[in-house]
């Protein structure tokens, strides 16, 4: 169960095996045992015993900002990431081995965006719309071969190329997915700071992606600060930022299916002084309901049904492991 504490000057305490929230129009007790997680936003609290409750019973905590955005989070200590991994993380940045982890990741987003839009298309018979489309796709499908065949020694080599690459693949998923949707939703470019729906309620979508990433790199004994396609920049997560590239798809698909069916509507969003836009708390609600939706759905890994945040796991726990077994006398002679 997600707990979703957003009510102003809502409280959080701790009684016996319970999480006891208090908000205006009442009190609502829930056993720990039911909970997975907990967010809490701006103006809300939480007490010392019931973040060691959180704890005991392994439930993540995550603080949001009032964008929906995480700020921090709280987890059960254990002992942070692997110095084997983080030692390797670090000689991945300067071997082929980190290129080749990076392409596959960019394979896999990109060629997760080519299958959701060959999906679409299948229902499509507007001779326009196929031929706009099957353009793209095939626009996708060409820088998608020339990430493949890349070759470099490090990834100082081929940061740039590769951006490059996925930067143009990136234009025309987008063109695409603002073709499809409705007249008033249609952007002109994937923006973070945005003002139209669909980049809004896919930021917001991000961001609780980055978080649960975040989570199952510690989990994976990985350290989520040591990346190797992103430039390390201080408390950012840069390994969380090359992971997510092959995972954005679930944001995607959550986002276009929540505008197409215009679940969303412009009175649902705000701007507040900072001239930042934001979402009506029901449209929030929706917005998380959906990711979480999702994450339970049933995917095939291996041939095996698991839901999509278990997969999501074994993906990373299959890099954690990449990582942990590479061979150091090779990648020292590099």
């Amino acid at each position: 169960m997600i707990v979703d504490v957003h009510e102003y000057g809502a409280v959080v305490n701790k009684k016996s095996n319970c999480l006891v929230i208090h908000v205006s129009a009442g009190t609502r007790e829930i056993s720990a045992d039911q909970i997975t997680e907990i967010h809490i936003w701006p103006s809300c609290n939480i007490s010392s015993d019931a973040l060691q409750l959180c704890m005991a019973k392994n439930i993540w905590v995550l603080f949001l900002d009032q964008y929906g955005q995480p700020q921090g989070e709280v987890l059960p200590f254990s002992g942070g990431c692997s110095p084997i991994y983080k030692r390797n993380q670090l000689i991945l940045m300067k071997s082929p081995a980190g290129v080749e982890l990076v392409k596959e990741f960019l394979s896999a987003k990109i060629g997760n965006r080519i299958s959701q839009l060959k999906k679409i298309l299948r229902n499509k018979s507007n001779g326009d719309t196929v031929l706009f489309l099957n353009t793209r796709i095939k626009r996708m499908e060409a820088e998608l071969e020339k990430i493949k065949q890349l070759k470099a020694c490090n990834i100082d080599e081929a940061r740039e190329i590769l951006q490059g690459y996925e930067g143009g693949a990136g234009r025309a998923y987008f063109e695409s997915i603002s073709y499809l949707l409705p007249e008033y939703m249609k952007f002109s470019q994937r923006m973070r700071n945005a003002h139209d729906i669909y980049n809004c309620v896919l930021n917001y979508l991000y961001g609780i992606l980055y978080a649960k990433i975040k989570k199952l790199t510690y989990q994976c004994r990985l350290d989520p600060y040591i990346g190797i396609m992103h430039v390390d920049s201080y408390n950012k997560p840069t390994f969380v930022y090359d992971f997510i590239e092959s995972q954005r798809i679930i944001g995607e698909e959550i986002a276009y299916q929540i505008c197409v069916k215009q679940l969303i509507k412009p009175e649902d969003m705000f701007e507040d002084e900072q001239g930042r836009y934001t979402f009506s708390e029901e449209a929030r609600k929706l917005i998380i309901s959906k990711f979480y939706d999702k994450m339970k759905e049933e995917v095939f890994f291996k041939k095996k049904k698991v839901t999509r945040e278990r997969r999501m796991y074994l993906e990373l726990l299959e890099v954690a492991k990449r990582i942990g077994e590479m061979n150091h006398d090779v990648l020292a002679a590099v």
